[in-house]
């Protein structure tokens, strides 16, 4: 049977994303979606798919974000140990509206500025030295184990305010929370590994936050914690919203290291080009993000009847924006399937638009910007290890289960070796 018939036949749904060849490989998918309309209905999971560049943004600027199930809608679905998750989550500043978004938002922001992050650099830096020390020349070597988990997940740690040393728990903890966020369904079991995740985070961070009242440390607790009493969070407020941090800076951009550089080795010259030139290292980074994007796509709810592409949305309609797919639309893209080191202009929305913009993107682009530098001025040159790509079950926050590379080292590095 031909593609076209099957599309006849079998309505357009996200459900299709659960089969594990359009998982591994979505973008096809994505573009059938917006070819069949900016905007189309799925009957399976009963939301609206927005896959237009333009609609997104829309979506973005004017949908709510209190989308979360409540503990009776987890029970109702067979799932009453996810009642925690509900109340953490609706408690997270992705799943607020304003005015309450910008308040959190605005404490939490405060710890991630331009400002604080660079001052970040030479730390950085120096721990992208020492996890790159071992290399090995022409060998195998994980880079997901080795390298892009540790750089972001020890960096966002010591931000948060965190012993750096907890940041192995900290990252299989809130790996475990993200697959609640990232997927349209779990399983009974999968529901009982996430609510004992949840559990035993929670306990860390009460730990932490009641030590910190005691001795302060610099970091995202302790700004909340030293917050007027007009402004300050609850310790549930605190916890939420360290988690939701947690799941973006171990997450996130460790994705984004590690499937990016898939792309930049299948790249020819890529490399080359964003080793030697700062300028062409951004943008290469900004194409990264856009061609292969970290965070797929993001619900949204109907604030008012509203029209969308010629199609009716109801108040109160669920309404999916397709981040990937927006990032591939040849309306706002030329060539948009190609990869383009030095492409310019590149309005991609890989961190979101308007009010929930991710305020880890700064720290995301220079993490990724130095984990790049510190790895390319190493080696003569990388391939991947003839092992086959597995990609997370996680639908939404696309990255990687390993990435075993082969590199060989440039002269200097591998003469520093041998001494």
């Amino acid at each position: 049977m031909t593609t076209a018939a099957v599309l006849r036949e079998r309505p357009l749904s996200l459900a299709r994303l659960l089969d594990p060849a359009v998982r591994d490989d979505p973008y096809p998918f994505y573009r059938t979606l917006r070819e069949a309309g900016p905007v189309s209905w799925d009957p399976y999971l009963h939301t609206w798919i927005v896959t237009g560049y333009a609609e997104v943004v829309r979506t973005f600027q004017e949908g709510l974000s209190a989308r979360t199930p409540s503990e009776a809608t987890f029970a109702e679905m067979g799932l009453p140990e996810l009642g925690p998750a509900a109340r953490v989550m609706q408690r997270m500043m992705m799943f607020m509206d304003p005015p309450a978004h910008m308040k959190v938002r605005a404490a939490c922001s405060a710890t991630f500025t331009p400002r604080r992050v660079q001052q970040l650099r030479d730390r950085m830096t120096q721990l992208c030295a020492d996890l790159l020390a071992d290399l090995p020349d022409g060998e195998e070597w994980n880079v997901l184990e080795h390298f892009a988990e540790p750089v972001p997940a020890m960096i966002t740690t010591d931000l948060i305010g965190l012993p750096i040393e907890d940041w192995p728990q900290l990252k299989r903890w809130s790996d475990t929370f993200a697959d609640l966020i990232g997927n349209f369904h779990q399983s009974r079991e999968d529901a009982a590994v996430i609510a004992t995740a949840l559990a035993e985070m929670t306990d860390y961070l009460a730990r932490e936050i009641a030590g910190q009242r005691v001795a302060p440390r610099d970091g995202l607790i302790g700004s909340l914690l030293a917050l007027d009493e007009a402004l300050r969070f609850d310790d549930e407020q605190i916890i939420a919203n360290v988690l939701i941090s947690l799941v973006g800076g171990l997450g996130s951009t460790t994705h984004l290291i590690n499937s990016g550089l898939v792309t930049l080795i299948r790249s020819p010259g890529a490399i080359t080009a964003m080793q030697r030139d700062p300028r062409v290292m951004a943008s290469g980074i900004e194409e990264l993000l856009r061609y292969e994007s970290p965070s797929q796509f993001s619900g949204r709810i109907a604030p008012c009847d509203i029209e969308l592409a010629g199609r009716h949305i109801a108040k109160g309609d669920a309404m999916m924006a397709m981040t990937a797919a927006a990032n591939r639309d040849p309306a706002m893209f030329a060539d948009p399937d190609r990869f383009d080191v030095g492409r310019s202009p590149n309005r991609h929305l890989a961190f979101a638009w308007g009010p929930h913009f991710c305020f880890g993107a700064t720290l995301a682009r220079l993490a990724t910007a130095i984990a790049y530098q510190s790895l390319f001025d190493r080696v003569e040159s990388l391939a991947l290890a003839h092992r086959p790509l597995e990609w997370r079950d996680n639908l939404s926050l696309r990255g990687l289960r390993s990435l075993w590379i082969v590199p060989t080292l440039s002269k200097d590095a591998a003469d520093a070796s041998r001494h």
